[in-house]
Parts: structure tokens; C-alpha cells; sequence
């Protein structure tokens, strides 16, 4: 081959490793991170100092190789402890076959995060993914956080994350949100979750706890939810028994992702009867402010619970604190 095409094809493989794993500037965002894959950090809507100041932003720092050396969370311009990662800021600490996650708080002290995590060990396959992510507390042992001790996972030959098993710190395994045990996972071409299953030890796809084996998920290019649906092992739409719906639908999306309609399916793919859809309003730090729900034929209604309109109550440092509900005729349920 000439020696001219020699430099070509290797100069493009090497900016191709180059794009792929240097991705982002330091600076503000709104979401800290969007590659489910879990190979690269990976925010999405940048935000000016002065939104920054306005809804809850994270501040990402990256080092000159591309990696994510800290992100911190605010609420209004204010640190806030009650980010998606349960503390003010996490930074990281790179070696050659791990990396630590480490927390601050406010006063960027190292602390455990709200849930006792202190810090997160993950260790590196030969490629640099993660693959197994241990967490401990603050005297180096190991400690639960929801159940979970210990995260092992299996890749596909991109790296991205085909399936994942959980252990509590006596080794049993501990099923995720949706009653999974084996959780596999595909994405579309943007990284983003398309779906989870459910899987048994043969590979076959089999029900979870619930009665349905498989969320599917739609989300933008932002990284922005706006569909999931149940279905059980054959493929057919399933009523979640807690939230009593099949599919949900958010519409309307403002440009941080928040919705201005939900739309609630049944198992055939139909208008739920009862509560079709809901109005959204969300205040200016994009804190949602209240949802009111209505029927099929656009009238007033309740969830199964008799709820007809929630008003969502934060404090001041962005920490959800409850919610009011009120019946039909506008009463307060205590």
C-alpha cells in the first residue's frame, strides 16, 4: 500500500478515538450526563452563567485528555447537596485499571453522599470501561445503597453496557426498579437507552417480578425522556400494577426537556379511561409546579388515588419536600 494511504487511514483512526472519547468543554449544562452506555461522560444543554442562575445547573470540569475530573451541582446559583448523585460535587480520581468517585459537600469537604456512599470503586476492563463498581463508606466497607453493594456488568464489542447484574453485600442478587434480576440493555445510535429486559440464566426473556419483561424508552438527541411502555414476554403492552398505565407519552418539551402534557396508555394502546392526560406547569427554575389530570373526553378527573391536581413544594436549596393533593371539588386531601 502507498505510504501516502498509510498516514491517511491511520491519522483518521486516530481522530476517530480522539472524537469518541474527548467530547465536551468544561462548563455549565443541565444534565451532567446522558451517554447510558456509561463509556464517556457525556452532558447535554449547555447553559449561560446567566440560566445557570436561574434553574438547577451542573458545572462539569474536564482535564485535557477528556475525562470528567469533577461535576457540581447548583440550585438557583446556590450549591446544592441534591443532585442526581446525592451530594454538591463528585470528582474523580484516574489510575490504570480503576477509578475512584469521591463526594463533597458544600464546603467541599469529603463526605458520604445522602445515601452513605463515600466512595465508588470501578474497575477497568482492558479497553478502560468500567465493569465492575464496587461502593464503600467512609472506613473502606463495603455498603449498600438501595439494596446494592456491588454492580458487574458485561459489553458488547463498542464498550456500551449489553447487561447488568446487582449484589447486595452478601452476594445475592438484587432485582432493579422493575423487578429485574439480569437486566440487558440496547441502545440507538445516539447512546441512548431504546430498552431494558428482563433475562434468566438460559438468555431466554422471561416476566419480572411485576408481570412484564421489557421498558422500552424514547429520548431525544438531548438526552430528554418522552415515551416508555411495559410489555411482557410475548410483547404485549402491560398495565404497570403501581402506576396504572401501560405506555406514557410526554409532550410539549421545552428546551430543558420538561413537558406541558402526559398522556397515559392502557394495555390496548388506547387513552386510559379514566385519566387520559395531565397538564404540566413548571415554575421558572423548571421545579415542577403542579399537574392537573383529565379523562378521555377532556374532562376533570382524579388518578385511582382521587387526586385531581398536585402542587409540587421544594425548598430553597432545590430538595423536593412533598407535594399537596386535592380532590375534585378543589379540597385538600390530608
Amino acid at each position: 500500500m502507498n505510504n501516502k494511504w498509510i498516514v491517511i487511514i491511520i491519522s483518521i483512526f486516530f481522530t476517530s478515538i480522539s472524537v469518541s472519547a474527548t467530547h465536551y468543554e468544561t462548563g455549565f449544562y443541565y444534565h451532567w450526563n446522558i451517554d447510558h452506555t456509561e463509556r464517556y461522560v457525556q452532558p447535554s444543554i449547555p447553559l449561560s452563567e446567566q440560566e445557570a442562575n436561574r434553574v438547577s445547573s451542573y458545572f462539569v470540569d474536564f482535564d485535557k485528555q477528556g475525562r470528567m475530573k469533577s461535576v457540581s451541582y447548583s440550585f438557583e446559583n446556590k450549591p446544592s447537596s441534591h443532585s442526581k448523585f446525592n451530594a454538591y460535587k463528585m470528582v474523580r480520581e484516574y489510575h490504570s485499571n480503576h477509578y475512584i468517585e469521591k463526594y463533597m459537600n458544600t464546603k467541599e469537604q469529603f463526605v458520604p453522599n445522602s445515601n452513605g456512599v463515600y466512595k465508588r470503586i470501578y474497575s477497568l476492563n482492558n479497553n478502560g470501561f468500567w465493569v465492575k463498581k464496587e461502593n464503600y463508606d467512609i472506613k473502606d466497607q463495603l455498603v449498600e445503597e438501595a439494596g446494592v453493594a456491588r454492580v458487574e456488568v458485561k459489553r458488547d464489542e463498542e464498550g456500551r453496557l449489553l447487561s447488568e447484574i446487582q449484589y447486595n453485600i452478601g452476594g445475592i442478587v438484587i432485582p432493579d426498579g422493575n423487578g429485574f434480576s439480569h437486566v440487558h440493555f440496547k441502545y440507538n445510535v445516539d447512546g441512548l437507552t431504546t430498552y431494558r429486559e428482563n433475562r434468566n440464566d438460559k438468555g431466554q426473556l422471561v416476566n419480572g417480578k411485576f408481570g412484564y419483561s421489557t421498558v422500552y424508552f424514547q429520548f431525544d438527541k438531548k438526552g430528554n425522556f418522552f415515551e416508555e411502555e411495559f410489555r411482557d414476554y410475548v410483547g404485549n403492552l402491560f398495565m404497570h400494577p403501581r402506576f396504572d398505565l401501560a405506555k406514557i407519552n410526554f409532550r410539549g418539551l421545552n428546551k430543558y426537556g420538561k413537558p406541558s402534557r402526559i398522556y397515559y396508555m392502557d394495555e390496548n394502546g388506547y387513552p386510559h379511561k379514566e385519566r387520559a392526560y395531565a397538564k404540566i406547569k413548571h415554575r421558572e427554575n423548571m421545579t415542577r409546579e403542579s399537574i392537573v389530570y383529565f379523562d378521555n373526553v377532556g374532562n376533570k378527573t382524579t388518578d385511582k388515588h382521587g387526586v385531581a391536581k398536585s402542587i409540587y413544594i421544594y425548598n430553597k436549596e432545590g430538595k423536593y419536600t412533598g407535594k399537596k393533593n386535592y380532590d375534585a371539588k378543589g379540597n385538600e386531601i390530608l
